[in-house]
């Protein structure tokens, strides 16, 4: 027999080299099954955690504008409403002076002061919980002082081959936080009392969430926040629904996906591209080099896709899918220090 054929033809079954490859394609196929059912939902789980982590994100800022937004509807107002710092006319100090009505139990009252205290606090958690959580994003796009700016110009004077991974710990320092000091966003007592605690640096975003909620007991007490029981309770469990979004972070990456699901996905997907060629020229002949360049790009291009909704802060390289962290720190910023304090 005859056992030559034209280039774009399909090859004869009588030939013994393509009868060996047909029952490689009958394996392959197999393997061609087990690869659509297992990347499938390799992708579905891998984008699940994505968005898990996203929404964990976007979580954290509503609870933190809960807070911002419940202490300054709580703060009280001085009986010049409208006339006394601007729109807001929180109750100062220098107000029950003005009134007459100084007493020992309202000496020292200041609601201004109380929201800007609350709002500061709860801004630096935010981002010392950020700082501590390694991420690509640098922060750097966080200048604008009006909306709560912490870099200011410090950004612009930073060396070209700076290594922006090294920006959390650097925040996170001592030399960090008199910085933080320098530019109003810290005190010099609270910044001692920080260093002072022992804790290690992943734990100040807690440090500042506390102390804010410690303020706001302490303004429920002096009577610089209105509201009763039902007040306080909401604020109690803004506070705790806060606590475990910055714990589900951790808690999603670290059960993102067990490590041997991830290298068999890797050696199932690699071992179908490379045993496509030979399996599939029985059956296509030359075309098998267009259909095996399809399935390199389909199979392949959905399994990086999966690894970088696997990585969704762009630590281990995958950037495409990469959640902006300085986006959610400016946003909050935003928020905390300009939206709810000049509304009301």
């Amino acid at each position: 027999d005859n056992l030559s054929w034209a280039s774009f033809a399909t090859p004869h079954s009588t030939d013994p080299i393509i009868d060996t490859l047909s029952a490689l394609n009958s394996l392959w196929e197999y393997q061609l099954n087990l690869a659509i059912f297992t990347l499938s939902f390799f992708v579905n789980h891998a984008y699940s955690s994505w968005r898990s982590v996203y929404f964990c994100t976007r979580a954290i800022q509503g609870r933190l504008n809960d807070l911002c937004m419940l202490v300054t509807m709580a703060a009280k107002r001085s009986a010049h409403y409208g006339d006394v710092d601007g729109v807001t006319g929180y109750e100062t100090e220098i107000d029950n002076v003005d009134n007459n009505i100084v007493t020992e139990s309202n000496t020292h009252k200041d609601a201004k002061r109380l929201v800007q205290d609350v709002t500061r606090m709860l801004r630096m958690s935010h981002v010392f919980f950020w700082a501590a959580t390694p991420t690509c994003s640098d922060g750097f796009g966080d200048v604008h002082h009006t909306e709560g700016g912490i870099l200011g110009d410090i950004a612009s004077g930073l060396p070209q081959d700076f290594d922006t991974s090294t920006f959390g710990p650097m925040l996170l320092s001592t030399e960090g936080l008199e910085m933080l000091v320098k530019y109003g966003q810290l005190t010099e007592n609270e910044k001692k009392a920080i260093v002072a605690t022992g804790l290690p640096p992943s734990q100040y975003p807690y440090i500042l969430m506390e102390w804010a909620g410690l303020r706001c007991i302490d303004g429920m007490e002096q009577g610089e926040l209105r509201g009763g029981p039902g007040m306080e309770e909401n604020l109690l469990r803004q506070f705790t629904q806060l606590r475990a979004e910055y714990f589900s972070i951790g808690d999603i990456a670290a059960g993102r996906m067990p490590m041997a699901y991830v290298q068999f996905m890797e050696v199932l997907v690699d071992t179908l591209i490379v045993l496509a060629p030979m399996a599939l020229y029985v059956k296509m002949g030359t075309f098998n080099i267009i259909s095996t360049g399809l399935l390199t790009l389909f199979f392949k291009g959905l399994l990086e896709l999966s690894k970088s909704f696997l990585d969704p802060f762009g630590r281990e390289g995958y950037r495409a899918h990469n959640i902006r962290v300085d986006v959610l720190v400016s946003e909050l910023n935003f928020g905390a220090s300009s939206r709810w304090v000049e509304a009301g």
